[in-house]
């Protein structure tokens, strides 16, 4: 099992897999990302993130196709979320 860092920006409800814009996630195998972990990824922008570590099979991930870019992160960073 692959554990994902997810974002929901500002708690608006819809939670996402947080990417760069080539659609590259942070990733762990087996285990949860910790609380450290996802402050050193998402910076200065972890509050108004609310990060979870996730766990998703192969096939949810490919559900996750529509990159939406963060311009707090010059749109090279974003959320993956569902159509």
């Amino acid at each position: 099992m692959k554990y994902f860092l997810t974002v929901d920006w500002c708690n608006k409800g819809q939670r996402g897999i947080f990417c760069d814009k080539e659609g590259k996630g942070f990733w762990k195998d087996n285990e949860l990302h910790t609380a450290k972990e996802m402050q050193d990824i998402l910076g200065l922008f972890f509050v108004i993130l609310n990060p979870k570590s996730e766990p998703f099979t192969e096939e949810q991930i490919k559900q996750f196709n529509t990159f939406r870019p963060l311009a707090e992160y010059k749109n090279q960073f974003g959320i993956a979320i569902k159509k």
